[in-house]
């Protein structure tokens, strides 16, 4: 597989897959607010009060763990795609995602600060970069 498709399926397949998730399980999120205001209608699962395993995980972060991983490998595209980018790609996304929800702290972006958050996110981007690297690295030996 070319890089090029690769990084854009490791795009675009996770922020699908996480939209998905937001859109069945998270009535509180600014995404699926707007998609309701702009198709008049919403369909949730409602999980409800959970106190841990997968529906958890699912629920609370799983969409931030598809959407950071997504985010390493745009930037990647977007900073030049060559093995010295990558950690450009994953510093550049681990600052956005920290102050992204920092942010959170304050009424410009409504939503709940979470040190969990940040730690999660910044796994999911640690392993977008090491699975970019890999996949640079096995590209320039063939």
């Amino acid at each position: 597989m070319k890089k090029k498709t690769f990084c854009i399926f490791n795009i675009i397949f996770p922020l699908l897959v996480g939209a998905v998730i937001y859109w069945f399980t998270s009535t509180d999120v600014i995404f699926v607010e707007a998609v309701r205001s702009i198709w008049g209608m919403s369909i949730h699962i409602g999980i409800g009060n959970i106190d841990g395993g997968l529906a958890w995980l699912v629920r609370y972060y799983m969409s931030d763990i598809l959407w950071a991983y997504a985010l390493v490998f745009a930037l990647y595209l977007a900073v030049g795609s060559n093995a010295a980018r990558v950690k450009t790609a994953f510093v550049i996304a681990v600052v956005f995602s920290t102050v992204m929800e920092v942010i959170q702290l304050s009424p410009v972006i409504p939503g709940t600060f979470d040190v969990i958050d940040i730690l999660v996110e910044a796994t999911a981007e640690a392993i977008a970069a090491l699975i970019i690297k890999k996949q640079y690295e096995e590209a320039s030996n063939i």
